[in-house]
């Protein structure tokens, strides 16, 4: 329970680039679990926190090509919780650039991107380390999905030299919001009423109970629209050819996607590797390490 506080205020107090729809999901996990209605199946002997992880590293010495797999929500420094969909902790994801890059042999990296988004803390960071390993050691980034690459995980992708898409994956979202939730209405029907002591206008803003003032609602505002903003100079300063009009937030099927977002489709991964591989490599697949 001690990570509930923290949870809260990352789901309704910090700006997210995610599809909507699963961050209500998100929402609705939260509440339940507050409310005691989520049935929490308990750890196995041997589990740890990687059976949520939403990352996976494969690579292949022969080729010099190595795929990490993004899978799920993304964030950073995730809490550790007993429920709740994979997760891709971009600290996590640092740290296998990090062996990327420790890694002489390796000429190609493939983000193999599967996420509706997520939390807007650290994609500035991860992004950079990215572009530096373009920079300095030479390293060919190549961003792939075949079903979702959206918001979060759009800008993640903007950061590699090249974009391939599925023809019907889901692709865009570029934009940010904050999500509060007003549950003061709520406790006076059950007849709780929070007592709230703090100190500084923006103090508390989003605690259970509390009615947000308006206040509280333009500062909410005020780092959407800043996270919007760079999050649209992100993509232009990668991807000149895409138009304000692409990024407000809606999405697109990969093979109807305007003019930038993209630079060409395959129809899966393997596909995209035989390009890359035009005649056999060594002939052993990709090595889980």
């Amino acid at each position: 329970m001690k990570q509930l506080p923290h949870v809260a205020g990352l789901l309704y107090g910090t700006p997210w680039a995610i599809l909507p729809q699963h961050h209500a999901e998100l929402g609705m996990l939260y509440r339940n679990y507050v409310s005691g209605t989520l049935p929490i199946a308990p750890r196995g002997l041997g589990d740890d926190d990687e059976v949520s992880s939403g990352i996976s590293y494969q690579v292949d010495h022969a080729s010099g090509i190595a795929v990490i797999s993004l899978s799920g929500i993304i964030s950073k420094r995730v809490p550790d919780m007993p429920c709740g969909p994979q997760v891709v902790d971009l600290s996590k994801l640092d740290c296998l650039l990090d062996e990327v890059c420790a890694d002489p042999v390796i000429q190609t990296l493939i983000l193999d991107l599967n996420s509706p988004g997520g939390v807007v803390i650290g994609l500035i960071e991860t992004c950079e380390k990215l572009r530096e390993m373009s920079a300095t050691q030479s390293i060919r980034l190549i961003a792939y999905t075949d079903y979702q690459m959206c918001s979060a995980a759009y800008y993640i992708a903007a950061a590699c030299d090249e974009i391939y898409c599925a023809p019907s994956s889901v692709i865009g979202s570029i934009g940010t919001y904050c999500a509060a939730l007003d549950d003061s209405r709520a406790w006076e029907m059950e007849g709780l009423e929070l007592i709230l002591a703090k100190s500084g206008d923006l103090k508390a803003m989003g605690c259970p109970g509390k009615a947000w003032t308006p206040e509280e609602r333009a500062h909410l505002q005020s780092k959407a629209d800043a996270a919007g903003a760079e999050f649209r100079a992100w993509v232009t300063s990668r991807r000149p050819g895409v138009q304000d009009a692409t990024m407000q937030g809606q999405w697109f099927f990969a093979k109807d996607a305007p003019t930038g977002l993209l630079d060409g489709l395959y129809r899966d991964l393997p596909a995209l590797l035989a390009d890359l591989l035009p005649q056999p490599a060594s002939g052993t697949a990709l090595a889980s390490i």
